[in-house]
């Protein structure tokens, strides 16, 4: 199907609505939040309909924050809105009964636009799922452009941020789709829009839990395991699992920390071949839920009632997993920054 006939089929999925609420995964990320606005700005050209779009959890990385700052969109908590009677609802960046979503019980999703692998499980009247993407900004993309619809700058910046991040500037899984979204979007863009949401200025309890994290990490040949505990946002595992990476020699992190009442995970992979998404899925089972791609996955558990001793115990369960999963020994491990630091030459 071509981009005129996946627009045709949108639009009638939503036709008639009066309200359409557009719903990202929890704790959206920049694709997330960028693909959201431009579906709802998408919708409220096409349709007339009121549009709202809405997430579940928090945002909490501050690049993430800028984004939305920057962006003329306001956007809602599902647990803080009441969703009227007769809404269709759209989702994008995120599936239904994916666990990643705070999609209101019972409710019934009538479009679903998301680059991760289709869930088999999943009725929807309209659905296009295209893992061959790096970023779902750039499937909205054209959305977009086969609606002849002039982008604004501020959504054109929106969706650059968006590919660039999900994307590590293209180099993570972009495909040429990707590749020719960001070169249509660049020219459009606020220049000093992205300076503030890439400079960011980042809470004090970003590099307490960098501290924490780099003292507690542990390398095991080429991987490199950062145990977080507590987290101040649900995102920072994702945040110092992609800063791991970065080291020599290293080919996987992975990253897992507690946020509230969930234990989170976050894995990244050097070799586009890895299936880091499957590698966590393989590790958490049926005890939550997980997904991903093939550089980068991550996965949730809700903890209930376990004490702080389960939830360690829990926590080098799956570490553990990925690591023979990997064919890595969990005994042979070594910490990343000894105890006694050498002295500088």
């Amino acid at each position: 199907m071509n981009a005129l006939g996946r627009l045709a089929g949108l639009l009638e999925a939503v036709e008639g609505a009066e309200h359409i609420l557009v719903l990202t995964h929890d704790n959206p990320d920049p694709d997330a939040l960028a693909s959201a606005a431009g579906l709802a700005v998408l919708f409220e050209h096409e349709t007339g309909a009121k549009v709202r779009a809405a997430f579940g959890g928090i945002v909490g990385r501050a690049q993430n924050r800028a984004l939305i700052h920057e962006m003329e969109r306001d956007f809602e908590r599902i647990e803080d809105l009441v969703v009227p009677a007769g809404s269709v609802l759209a989702m994008v960046d995120t599936q239904p009964r994916a666990g990643n979503n705070s999609l209101p019980e019972g409710r019934i999703v009538s479009a679903v636009i998301d680059h991760h692998p289709a869930r088999s499980d999943t009725a929807v009247q309209f659905t296009d799922v295209r893992p061959e993407f790096g970023a779902c900004a750039s499937m909205v993309l054209e959305y977009l452009r086969a609606a002849d619809l002039e982008i604004e700058p501020w959504l054109a910046t929106a969706l650059f941020v968006a590919i660039q991040a999900e994307t590590l500037d293209l180099s993570r899984e972009a495909a040429p789709e990707d590749v020719d979204a960001s070169t249509y979007l660049y020219g459009r863009t606020q220049p000093a829009s992205i300076s503030r949401i890439r400079q960011a200025r980042v809470p004090p309890s970003y590099f307490r839990s960098l501290h924490e994290g780099l003292a507690a990490a542990r390398c095991y040949g080429r991987a490199v395991a950062i145990p977080l505990g507590a987290l101040p946002y649900p995102d920072l595992v994702a945040e110092i699992a992609d800063l791991l990476l970065q080291m020599q020699g290293v080919d996987w992190t992975i990253a897992i920390g507690r946020y509230r009442d969930r234990l989170l995970v976050s894995v990244r992979a050097r070799s586009v071949d890895a299936h880091a998404g499957a590698l966590v899925r393989g590790a958490v089972g049926d005890r939550g839920s997980a997904g991903g791609h093939g550089t980068f996955g991550g996965g949730q558990i809700d903890l209930g009632t376990r004490t702080p001793e389960e939830v360690e115990a829990l926590r080098e369960e799956i570490l553990d997993a990925m690591l023979v999963a990997l064919d890595l020994d969990p005994g042979e491990v070594e910490p990343l920054v000894p105890a006694t630091p050498d002295p500088l030459p």
